[in-house]
């Protein structure tokens, strides 16, 4: 929905920016009772499997529960539109804070009802959850109420002008756009399904391997994305091919400056950040280990998965849907290909997944580039030898001297070595990971100004300044 209304607004305002609001207010109309129609139809299809199926108890349950979440998507659908429109309207707190409400809520619910039973908590959850987004959705509200009263008049909703035809014409970037992420969808399902093969624990272990990977990718890769696709169109809509160059090369040195040393990181502190977060009750040593090795994996891949979504900007700020739809559509097929490579081929285990899926992300990257760059003929150089660099030399000395300080698995992983028992006591996991990256982060400092990077020095000073520029 971002990448298909973001574009087009733009174009709509360059024209008029009364034309534009009208086109989002009619826009958002349409996606309500379009959606609260499909939530009628889905709610009568599962009440129906109610009420004439012969179902399984836990079947009954996950029916019930989706019935009561389902009304959650109209919610979620308009605080996403909401916040693509205040992503154009050059701001960026609110839709990130936004979540802040949703967060709390459901996270009062849990504290609230842990003492009840199990089924009885999961459906008082279902609604609250239902209730958060809702509350995600109207903390965006105000201030889109204002831009429509400030852009159209104070009785904005009285006025008879319909955008109907400038609706339908971005359903077909939506379509184009909504086949990228279905494809992405499916990677996820037969990710699942390989890893199983893998490994019966090999889903688990890779879920928790992700949700540390994507913490970073979705702070940053995801969030420079939303910043970066409006002020891009709006260079292209102007004409200002200049200044649509200088935020694409801005974003790349961004990646460049940050997404690197944070892949260093993962490597460095994989096995005691894993071990801290997880390292408790029934998570063996052996899972650890395998989970930090995935997480190595994984991490190879954050700077061609950001780049991905900004070279996919890029094209959509063009309007062109078509080639990473399609690059979309090739990545699952070579996904399925490594998959069953490393899987059945080299009997490589869980990791096989995580490194299958960097493998794809780095195809997906140079072929966003290599098209993109034939349509704009060349960016300006991005240098990241010094931050490798850097990144690599920090690397080798936290883990050397962490494997002598603390006894940190990583090197003794590296040799083949036996690996020390990690430890289970909450305190000294906590102490081991302060100390592992007051070391990383110091030294990468320390070498980053002793060879005077000055993209660092220029993104550690404009990173918070992204709104103004644009």
């Amino acid at each position: 929905l971002h990448v298909a209304f973001v574009p087009h607004f733009e174009s709509l305002r360059k024209e008029s920016p009364q034309k534009a609001a009208r086109f989002f207010h009619d826009l958002s109309a349409g996606l309500t009772l379009i959606l609260l129609l499909l939530t009628f139809i889905g709610e009568g299809i599962l009440g129906s499997f109610l009420l004439f199926g012969d179902l399984e108890p836990g079947n009954v349950e996950i029916i019930r529960l989706t019935m009561v979440l389902m009304p959650a998507l109209l919610f979620i659908s308009l605080y996403a539109l909401n916040t693509s429109l205040l992503n154009c309207e050059r701001s960026y707190f609110l839709p990130s804070v936004a979540p802040v409400a949703l967060n709390l809520i459901w996270i009062g619910a849990v504290l609230f009802l842990y003492r009840r039973t199990t089924p009885e908590a999961m459906l008082y959850l279902s609604m609250v959850l239902v209730f958060a987004f809702a509350a995600q959705w109207l903390v965006t509200v105000p201030r889109v109420y204002r831009f429509l009263a400030t852009t159209l008049g104070p009785k904005w909703w009285l006025q008879k002008e319909k955008m109907g035809r400038e609706i339908l014409r971005i359903f077909r970037p939506f379509l184009l756009a909504l086949i990228g992420v279905t494809a992405t969808q499916i990677n996820s399902a037969l990710d699942a399904i390989f890893a199983r093969s893998a490994d019966p624990e090999g889903p688990a272990l890779l879920w928790y391997a992700l949700r540390l990977q994507q913490l970073p990718l979705a702070l940053f890769g995801v969030g420079l994305t939303g910043a970066l696709l409006p002020p891009i169109s709006r260079a292209l809509e102007a004409g200002d091919r200049p200044r649509y160059l200088q935020f694409l090369a801005l974003a790349f040195r961004r990646v460049v400056t940050y997404m690197i040393p944070i892949t260093a990181a993962c490597f460095a502190l994989g096995l005691v950040s894993v071990n801290l977060v997880y390292g408790r009750g029934e998570f063996s040593q052996a899972a650890t280990y395998t989970t930090s090795r995935c997480l190595w994996a994984y991490g190879a891949g954050l700077v061609p998965m950001t780049l991905v979504l900004i070279l996919a900007a890029a094209f959509y700020a063009h309007k062109e849907y078509r080639i990473p739809s399609l690059i979309s559509v090739a990545t699952v097929l070579l996904n399925i290909g490594l998959n069953s490579l490393f899987v059945y081929g080299f009997h490589l285990g869980a990791i096989s997944v995580a490194l299958a899926t960097t493998l794809t992300s780095c195809v997906n990257v140079a072929a966003l580039f290599y098209f993109l760059m034939k349509k704009e003929g060349g960016l300006e150089k991005i240098p990241f030898l010094k931050v490798a660099g850097c990144s690599l030399f920090a690397i080798a000395i936290t883990i050397t001297l962490s494997s002598w300080l603390f006894h940190d698995n990583t090197l003794s992983s590296l040799l083949g070595r036996p690996l020390y028992p990690f430890p289970r006591h909450f305190l000294t996991q906590l102490g081991t990971f302060g100390a592992e990256t007051l070391l990383f982060a110091t030294t990468f400092l320390l070498s980053a100004r002793l060879l005077k990077i000055e993209e660092f020095r220029f993104n550690v000073r404009s990173v918070f300044n992204f709104k103004r520029v644009s």
